[in-house]
């Protein structure tokens, strides 16, 4: 659901305020409106700023919250937060006139408030007087001034039609925002439409498309908040709400909450003191004059608008956002009751709405009628259907009196009253009345349901929309269930539904029920749809989701005697490898070592013959020796001591098997014969099994998996009771890219199509020379899908030649596009295309990055500091050349330690290892290390971009580019220690990093076509569809030739609706074009 944010109020301390207008009242009426993010309001009032200080402490990024909030007033309110914001006015003469505008100016913390009110006194300015100075500047040297001041602020000029204070106004503004801002206009990005415009209005004229209309309340009492406000979905922080401002293509901004302009001061033309209102058309034909008195009458927004505009009156623009008109709830009360909306008898109904059915604005929008009506009379539920239809009457303001809307006349009421005498709100249904009231009745319940009976064919929390198929499975009673799920089918669906059916129908304690998945993100997701189905409920947490390696790890924890290893992650891993290859003098690279022993503890340990060259056993042993010796695990480590334990079976473990008692496993197709066992183990003592996946898209062969294991389990004289289930239909891909998909498959496992839905699916080739142009090739093609990424290509003249038709009623974001590649080089040239454009992108499994040498070096030195008492890790970081340590000092230093040191703690392992009796030239290089240790151990408490800039500043290190990337990485993550946890148990779809540039979460994904399994979009491009690349190889084997081609169907199968096959005549392979 959106959130709410006014962003533009005022304290006590600005004239004409309410002396309510203070933070607990503020804090209160926001979460009785259902307001989110609050702005302070008066940031360069110093009485102001302290009073914020005294009752706000931080919340989320860039965000404050009330430090006492106590206990809600209702139910159903959001959790109020402030942000720093204020509103500043300019009056200064520029180009021959009296320039008048006002600025609202949003902050992402009170000490930026400080710098910006702290330069504007030493300017001489009056910030003291008057919560909303005035101020002598130009506008564009106000914006000068802030920028420079705190670069992260959001700068929009406030009520930009308002006749006498703004932007655009008839009286003191102008007739370009240019001419305003000058050079600095790039860095606004959003325009404040005021009370006397919605965006409709502002539509007409094409200067603002490129700007996001935002609406305020402005209020001048907590009463008034929200009267106007904005709908977001982005991200809960400062930032977040930056980005959604600024980029209007994101997701971050859903639109606007309105006033109803007429409603506003300045919407028609006139004279309040002669009480003459006057439409635009009108006044021209008055040559602007009086009718009373002669004078000039003030021209009001309307009349503005209309002189700018460039475009007739109802255009929409493309990308604009929706907006909803609102008429406050007290004054729809009074009209439903007839009384002043301030009287006592609308107060005391206001709040039983509030208390029964939520906030304000809630209530106004989404709770039923039928509801409504049952605590506020059938009257207020009707005057709430005629807002939300669109039926009110209007009396507009003009020169400053507000104008008037009304839902409900006295004629009205006089009809709707009838026999109201006779109607009890706790009945409101079974109650007959007249025909009219009658009428409204059916009404309000047709529209909302109020008589809809939940059907009770399928069990509780299970949509319609599920398919018999599905049914099937989500409901079956048969011990062990195999299902073979293709590509598109709704494989998590099924499975979030069967583990809901298991606690809702079967009454399944939820810690009973293992669900393993192949990633953490896939983990995460399925947990957050429980969490949805289930509306919140706690118990879901007891279920017990995870890979089979993070259950695993979870379950060696539980021994009571603890785990004597750590755990190494595969860059750590890797480097102890590259140590056995020197010290065993085994010519091969650490990559394929890596790969063979992996096999090794995957596969051929658990087979019946034990057929290993004796070079692999040479390797194996070494390697696991050094493990040993340094006390590590690495990542296929976990399940073997996990298989180990469990047929050990210790006493401890009683209780833990009861967690599988029903296990649920998928993308089965890519287990490999360790897990294999370790779900005959799990899965042993009640037979409670069900996997899930698809054989077509097994593509971890190289790690042992296979797709076997189906039939395996099928056939396994401990599963005599199997039973296969097929999931057939893809609801995903169009029919075109499922029929094109299925000829890469077997005839068993082909799809069955969805329904068309009228749109024209698309299947187009991109050749180019060679990979560089074939990166522009995408990104020009990308430019035109999202209608155009400058001013040129938005409207067809970018210069670029076509020969296939790009279907422009389609409108695609930057998130509904991906694109894959088989290996990580190849997102090189991808990824400069893309920063070249200015298009915002995430790389998923940037697994590059962490194998780059001066990033594997940094993290190696910070896990360091988390444990300084590990010899191992300190051996690592001393090898490290820019030490400039031999081999034979790093060895010498360590055997030392690790005879003394075994009760000295922590960074006092400096002092003992400099007093032991080494070489003066040795102890200088060490003493160098621990120098560079201290000073970034006293670092740790700062983030983890700052550390990085600081290490990159102080230790010069080789490939910063690839730091700046560790930095993206990191962003994902609160803090080291998290990092280090995340990365031993890391599927390569787990880890992401966005472009250097990019910060919304509208994102292009690229990605390997193995992290890109489960995912799908809109468009995908596939790249590099050239021999050598897709299959992989020279000379592939037919084994790997056929995963290549179910490799090819995934990637083919990520698409709905666009894809596009990507090729190079020429590509640098080994430092050589080929």
């Amino acid at each position: 659901m959106p959130w709410v944010a006014d962003l533009h109020i005022h304290s006590h301390f600005s004239m004409a305020t309410s002396k309510e207008c203070n933070p607990k009242n503020l804090h209160r009426w926001a979460g009785l409106k259902g307001v989110s993010l609050v702005g302070s309001g008066d940031f360069t009032h110093p009485g102001w700023r302290a009073e914020l200080r005294d009752n706000l402490v931080p919340a989320e990024s860039g965000f404050y919250r009330l430090k006492d909030p106590g206990d809600p007033e209702i139910s159903g309110g959001p959790e109020v937060r402030f942000v720093v914001s204020g509103e500043l006015s300019t009056i200064y003469k520029k180009n021959g006139r009296v320039r008048k505008v006002h600025h609202l100016i949003v902050l992402p913390s009170l000490e930026a408030a400080d710098r910006i009110s702290s330069k504007l006194e030493e300017l001489g300015m009056n910030i003291r007087s008057d919560g909303r100075p005035i101020l002598g500047l130009d506008s564009h040297h106000l914006l000068e001034l802030v920028l420079e001041a705190c670069p992260e602020l959001i700068f929009i000029p406030a009520h930009i039609w308002t006749p006498h204070f703004s932007v655009f106004g008839s009286n003191s503004g102008f007739d370009d925002i240019l001419e305003c801002y000058e050079d600095l206009t790039q860095y606004i990005f959003a325009l404040e439409t005021g009370l006397s415009s919605d965006p409709a209005m502002n539509w007409r004229w094409s200067a603002l498309d490129r700007f996001t209309l935002v609406s305020n309340s402005d209020a001048h009492n907590p009463t008034n908040l929200a009267r106007e406000a904005n709908l977001l979905n982005g991200e809960f922080s400062y930032q977040g709400l930056k980005n959604a401002l600024q980029d209007k293509k994101s997701a971050g901004f859903a639109g606007t909450l309105e006033f109803f302009p007429e409603e506003g001061k300045y919407h028609y033309d006139g004279h309040r003191n002669c009480e003459v209102c006057l439409k635009p058309e009108e006044t021209i034909v008055r040559a602007g004059v009086c009718p009373v008195c002669g004078r000039k009458v003030t021209v009001g927004v309307l009349h503005r608008v209309a002189e700018l505009a460039d475009r007739p009156e109802g255009y929409k623009p493309e990308g604009i956002f929706p907006y909803e008109s609102l008429v406050p709830l007290r004054e729809i009360i009074g009209s439903a009751i007839n009384c002043g909306s301030t009287s006592q008898k609308v107060e005391r109904l206001y709040f039983d709405l509030l208390r029964n059915c939520g906030p304000e604005l809630t209530i106004l929008r989404e709770i039923p009628l039928s509801r409504i009506a049952k605590i506020g009379g059938v009257l207020v539920a009707e005057g709430i259907r005629r807002l939300r239809v669109g039926e009110v009457s209007v009396q507009p303001g003009y020169d400053g009196a507000y104008g008037i809307i009304s839902v409900l006349r006295e004629d009205d009421r006089k009809a709707l009253m009838g026999q109201a005498a006779l109607f009890e709100p706790d009945t409101v249904v079974e109650v007959k009345q007249g025909p009219l009231l009658g009428s409204i009745m059916q009404e309000i319940a047709t529209q909302l349901g109020a008589l809809s009976i939940e059907p009770k064919s399928a069990p509780r929390g299970q949509r319609s929309q599920l398919s018999p198929e599905q049914l099937e499975i989500i409901h079956t009673d048969q011990p062990i269930a195999v299902v073979i799920a293709g590509p598109g089918a709704g494989k998590t669906r099924t499975l979030v539904e069967r583990i809901a059916y298991l606690i809702r129908e079967l009454k399944v304690n939820p810690a009973e029920i293992t669900g393993v998945t192949f990633t953490n993100k896939a983990a995460a997701e399925l947990k957050q749809r429980l969490a949805a189905l289930f509306n919140g409920d706690k118990r879901i947490n007891r279920v017990n989701l995870g890979t089979f390696h993070s259950i695993a790890w979870r379950i060696l924890h539980e021994n009571p005697q603890g785990i004597p290893c750590k755990l190494l992650d595969e860059f750590e891993a890797r480097e102890l490898i590259e140590e056995v290859l020197r010290q065993n003098r085994i010519p091969m690279t650490a990559r394929e070592a890596a790969l063979i022993i992996s096999l090794v503890k995957n596969k051929y340990l658990w087979e019946a013959e034990l057929a290993i060259p004796s070079k692999v056993v040479d390797l194996y042993q070494a390697y696991q020796e050094s493990l040993r010796l340094y006390q590590r695990l690495d990542f296929d480590d976990v399940l073997i001591k996990a298989v180990d334990l469990w047929e050990e079976g210790p006493d401890w473990l009683g209780p833990v098997r009861s967690k599988f008692n029903y296990l649920l496993v998928d993308e089965f197709q890519d287990i490999n014969l360790v897990q294999y066992k370790l779900v005959k183990l799990w899965a042993r003592k009640n037979q409670r099994l069900m996997v899930i996946g698809d054989p077509n898209q097994s593509i971890y062969g190289f790690r042992g998996a296979s797709a076997n294991f189906f039939s395996k389990l099928v056939d396994d004289q401990d599963y005599p009771k199997a039973v296969s289930f097929h999931l057939g239909q893809n609801y995903r891909s169009s029919s075109l890219l499922v029929n094109a998909a299925n000829t890469l498959i077997p005839l068993l496992y082909r799809q069955n199509v969805s329904a068309s839905d009228g749109k024209e699916p698309v299947i187009l080739q991109l050749e180019a020379v060679d990979e560089r142009i074939a990166a522009r090739a995408v990104v020009d093609e990308i430019g035109d899908l999202v209608g155009g990424t400058s001013m040129l290509s938005a409207h067809g003249q970018g210069g670029r030649k076509r020969d296939h038709p790009v279907n422009h009623t389609e409108s695609y974001s930057f998130s509904d596009i991906a694109i894959l590649y088989r290996t990580g080089k190849q997102a090189v040239a991808l990824e400069q295309a893309l920063m070249i454009a200015g298009l915002p992108y995430r790389v998923v499994g940037p697994t590059g990055t962490l194998e780059a040498a001066t990033v594997r070096d940094f993290l190696a030195f910070f896990r360091y500091l988390k444990s300084p008492q590990d010899l191992f890790l300190l051996r690592t970081n001393l090898r490290q050349p820019r030490w400039g340590l031999k081999n034979k000092e790093v060895i010498e230093a360590i055997n030392l330690l690790k005879v003394s040191s075994t009760t000295v703690p922590n960074m006092q392992l400096l002092d003992h290892l400099l007093n032991i009796n080494m070489g003066e030239e040795t102890l200088n290089k060490l003493r160098q290390f621990y120098g560079v240790a201290q000073y970034y151990t006293a670092q740790m408490e700062r983030n983890a971009a700052e550390i990085i800039d600081d290490w990159i500043l102080r230790m010069d290190p080789i490939e910063t580019d690839e730091l700046e990337k560790l930095k993206k990485i990191c962003e994902n993550y609160r803090s080291f220690d998290e990092l280090f946890q995340s990365l031993p148990l890391a599927a390569e779809a787990d880890i992401f990093r966005k472009g250097s540039r990019t910060n919304g979460t509208e994102t292009i994904t690229l990605s390997t076509i193995h992290a890109a399994k489960g995912l799908e979009f809109p468009v995908v491009f596939i790249t590099g569809v050239e021999e050598g690349l897709i299959p992989y190889g020279t000379e592939p084997d037919p084994d790997t030739v056929n995963e290549e081609q179910r490799l090819f169907y995934v990637a083919v199968t990520r698409a709905k609706r666009r894809l596009y096959l990507v090729n190079s005549q020429f590509r640098a392979r080994f430092g050589e074009q080929t």
